[in-house]
């Protein structure tokens, strides 16, 4: 007996079966439709742009960076060219007639040929000569129109006005490293690119870079490039103003150079804004000569000419921080006319502290101790004053701070306190540390352009303006893109009476003190020798000083390493710098002046 429904029964796992197959085949379409939407339409625009740059190959033409002027709008930094042949094989048709590469051959002096094959081979733009001469150039530049296939491109190259003096304010250029790169901090560069490696070539390279441009090329699947479709000219960058003048910065490199070592550095800075006249530090190096075997010269030469010593070297600053504490006594109302007698020595328990003038100097007041620098006086002063008082007024100074320069890489200095040295040294300061600090000595450690700055607040009394190179950044069209307004890094407020003191026991220094050789008969100089210990060598001979003093309008500080005495060392170079500054070459005295 056969049951009317058994028929059903017999098909019912087909029929669920055939339904699970229709339902998955039915999410597969659905799923697959969401996806082609997703891919056609809401991201479409972002895949057909990677498919473009896929297709479309950009040759790099290097954009020339901007100018960078003096202060008189002089040049100090521009771009040459060289020139480099390119061969493109796009709608060639095979080689070049054989008289075009023989023409090319006897301009070239060399055969061509394979550079041309390679390039039909490889169906990629080849470069058949680069660094051609003047004459290869225009020969070239007269046969353009018949040599099919053939292209002149102008690469730009960075050539620095007076390199030497100039060096370390510039910096200089190279290609962007791996690591570079990778640091996130060069986002829109690639490799290949040349950047700022040091100076305000670094500090401001993202304004003097121009805009890279060059021939887009349409590649195929296999990534051979078929044709030239568009060319892109290369902007220059925007061009820097500086605040360096070329005179002081030449006057002030070529004094430092001639010193009796030829190591050291000077600075010269406007008291009234912060701007820097002239930063030279020596040895120094050839900015327009810093390829790889350039370069490893200047690495292994002992004298560091890459080392910025203007910003970056530490000195103690010797008898120049007798400045300061001359500011903290009279600030402290000691008797300014209260002598001590110096013999020429000082003894502290069973140690004995030398004056810098055998003899002694007899008995001087603060205002005599200064212009002759007597260190017996300050050894006395520094121990009445103490260590927290030294420090306060250090600090007021600005010292073991940064200027804030715009240069890169420049280093802070360092100032003892007596917590600092129970904490380093596990031992307690002594008295005899506080003489050592009353002159300038032990662990105190300053920049020549902390000096430098330090100079120009006591010029102005009392304002800490923010040392600055870049005046303004302007580009091609003339738009002022980057204006420097006057900072200031705060100020020291010192009674009326301490000004002027100090003002006048500066200018007393160089009348009929220490500094005479940067004495004028009608330029009132106002300034403070230094000759700092140095235990690894020879001291070090300083010169601080403005002028002029009854208005000042620069202020100098000028460092010889290894030089021995300020006077006879440091003096001279700032003489040289006033000479440029006030009657642009050297000062002869006339005679009955």
């Amino acid at each position: 007996m056969v049951w009317q429904k058994e028929y059903k029964i017999g098909y019912s796992d087909f029929f669920i079966r055939q339904k699970i197959v229709l339902i998955f085949f039915a999410i597969l379409f659905i799923i697959l439709s969401l996806k082609l939407f997703y891919l056609q339409i809401i991201k479409g625009g972002f895949y057909n742009d990677i498919s473009e740059q896929q297709r479309i190959y950009s040759t790099d033409e290097m954009a020339p960076r901007g100018i960078i002027y003096a202060d008189d709008d002089s040049v100090m930094a521009e771009n040459a060219f060289i020139y480099s042949i390119l061969f493109y094989p796009f709608d060639q048709g095979g080689l070049p007639a054989e008289k075009t590469i023989l023409e090319l051959n006897a301009i070239l002096k060399k055969d061509i040929r394979p550079y041309l094959e390679e390039s039909i081979r490889n169906g990629k733009i080849v470069k058949i000569a680069d660094k051609l001469s003047m004459e290869e150039m225009f020969k070239i530049q007269e046969k353009k129109m018949k040599l099919n296939g053939i292209t002149l491109v102008a690469e730009p190259v960075r050539v620095y006005k007076f390199p030497q003096a100039n060096s370390h304010v510039f910096g200089y250029l190279g290609e962007i490293n791996k690591n570079e790169l990778m640091s996130g901090s060069f986002s829109g560069y690639k490799s290949g690119d040349y950047i700022g490696k040091a100076g305000i070539e670094s500090v401001y390279d993202k304004y003097l870079r121009g805009v890279n441009g060059g021939w887009q090329l349409e590649v195929n699947a296999k990534g051979v490039q078929t044709k030239a479709f568009k060319y892109i000219k290369p902007e220059i960058g925007n061009s820097a103003y500086l605040t360096i003048s070329p005179r002081l910065q030449k006057a002030a490199y070529e004094a430092l150079a001639k010193s009796s070592t030829g190591r050291g550095a000077a600075i010269v800075i406007d008291v009234k804004t912060g701007a820097i006249k002239a930063l030279v530090s020596a040895p120094s190096y050839d900015s327009n000569k810093v390829k790889a075997e350039d370069f490893a010269l200047y690495l292994k030469d002992k004298n560091l000419p890459l080392y910025n010593r203007a910003t970056q070297a530490l000195y103690a600053p010797g008898s120049v921080f007798k400045i300061i504490a001359f500011a903290a006594a009279v600030e402290s109302d000691f008797d300014i006319y209260e002598t001590k007698y110096c013999r020429g020595y000082f003894d502290l328990g069973d140690k004995r502290y030398l004056c810098w003038y055998k003899p002694g100097h007899g008995r001087v007041n603060l205002m005599e101790a200064l212009a002759q620098s007597c260190n017996v006086y300050f050894y006395n002063l520094a121990l009445r004053l103490g260590v927290d008082k030294l420090d306060e007024f250090s600090w007021k100074f600005r010292l073991g701070e940064q200027t804030g320069i715009d240069l890169p890489n420049e280093k802070r200095g360092f100032v003892p306190t007596a917590e600092w040295k129970k904490s380093k040294e596990k031992v307690p300061w002594l008295q005899g540390d506080t003489v050592n600090f009353g002159i300038g000595q032990g662990a105190l450690w300053v920049t020549p352009l902390q000096m430098a700055a330090m100079m120009s607040a006591v010029a102005n009394r009392g304002t800490h303006y923010k040392p600055y190179v870049v005046n303004k950044i302007v580009s091609l069209e003339g738009e002022q893109i980057y204006q420097h307004s006057v900072e200031t890094n705060g100020s020291v407020t010192l009674k009326s009476r301490t000004w002027d003191l100090l003002h006048q026991a500066l200018i007393d220094t160089v009348e009929k003190g220490t500094a005479r050789g940067a004495f004028f008969p009608n330029i009132k100089i106002a300034g403070k020798t230094g000759t700092a210990q140095n235990p690894q060598g020879n001291d070090h001979a300083w010169f601080v000083s403005f002028a002029p003093a009854d208005d000042p309008e620069i202020a100098i500080a000028v460092i010889v390493e290894n030089g021995g005495g300020g006077s006879a060392n440091a003096v001279p170079i700032g003489r040289k710098i006033y000479e440029a500054y006030f009657f642009e070459g050297e000062y002869k005295i006339k005679s009955g002046d």
